[in-house]
């Protein structure tokens, strides 16, 4: 949560407990009534820092809920804002949401490039961090695990520096996404329940179910497969009434995987893959929908699930 606000004089209070409001539905998974409390903040700003603020907030939203362009276009005109005002960690903070979309849709190089500029504009050591994860999520996918694993590091700790657990949660779950990626499922197992600890003590309910769902994922690879199903299916309950699409596609995948590794049921499989693809092309996510398309030919190995946007 930004403490841009806070550190404000003149920010208005009705517009304050809107977005203080909108965090706590936001860190639930409630789309809708995140929504409605950030355009609430927005109709009450008396400030344009404010009204930056709201757009950012607005943007990660429907950022969550694969409406890229609209997020990308609330990001643009919070950048818009706090560059103006010159404040330039909330322009910073706005352009890491624009990253984000970037890694969803796979232009690793603009997002790359956007996230250089976010770096040279960052103040604090929370936005850093976000920097510097974001960075690390796409030499992650990049499978450049080496950087990856120097940015998530240097990430961690801007998050300790600044006191940022919110932060903090979303490094261990990517580091987890990562370590299942290079086929270390004990490390990966073990970072997401580090990763889940940390999320109930924040009370972050929606990147807790990455965690678990991270979980589910490592579990099945370890051959743990009633652990596994358990897990999936409390994530797959939260995303599909969160409406988040990528997240629940990527449930469907590890459930294909279960029923391929488990009992060998080949349709079941094929199912979920069919079913978690098609959600992945209706969201816009070229990558995952590329992945499912190869697992459909049996040809992908299993890749970890990383909640790559802070």
């Amino acid at each position: 949560m930004s403490s841009l606000l806070s550190e404000s004089l003149n920010t208005p209070s009705a517009a304050q407990a809107h977005l203080d409001r909108g965090f706590r539905f936001e860190q639930a998974g409630s789309v809708t009534r995140a929504l409605e409390s950030y355009n609430d903040a927005l109709a009450a700003a008396g400030t344009s820092l404010v009204e930056a603020e709201a757009r950012l907030r607005m943007a990660r939203v429907l950022r969550s809920t694969s409406r890229w362009d609209d997020a990308v276009r609330e990001a643009r005109e919070a950048v818009r804002i706090a560059t103006e005002s010159r404040v330039g960690d909330l322009a910073a903070e706005a352009m890491n949401v624009e990253i984000g979309v970037g890694l969803l849709r796979g232009d690793f190089d603009e997002a790359d490039d956007l996230a250089a500029k976010a770096m040279s504009l960052a103040q604090s050591a929370r936005v850093r961090g976000i920097t510097l994860q974001n960075r690390g999520s796409i030499a992650a996918l990049r499978k450049n695990f080496s950087l990856a694993e120097r940015l998530f590091a240097e990430s961690v700790a801007a998050f300790r520096e600044s006191e940022y657990e919110l932060g903090l949660a979303v490094a261990l779950v990517n580091a987890a996404a990562a370590a299942r990626d290079m086929e270390q499922p004990q490390r990966a197992l073990r970072l997401s329940e580090e990763a889940a600890d940390l999320c109930r003590r924040v009370n972050a309910l929606d990147v807790l179910l990455v965690a678990v769902q991270n979980q589910a994922s490592a579990l099945v690879a370890l051959g743990r497969l009633d652990e596994a199903e358990a897990r999936l299916t409390e994530a797959l309950g939260h995303f599909t009434s969160a409406r988040n699409p990528i997240r629940q596609a990527e449930c469907l995948e590890i459930m294909g995987e279960m029923a391929a590794r488990g009992t060998g049921d080949v349709e079941t499989a094929m199912r979920c893959y069919g079913r978690a693809r098609d959600l992945a092309v209706a969201a816009g996510d070229r990558l995952l929908a590329e992945r499912l398309t190869q697992r459909i030919a049996g040809i992908e190995p299993p890749e970890g699930l990383r909640a790559p946007t802070v």
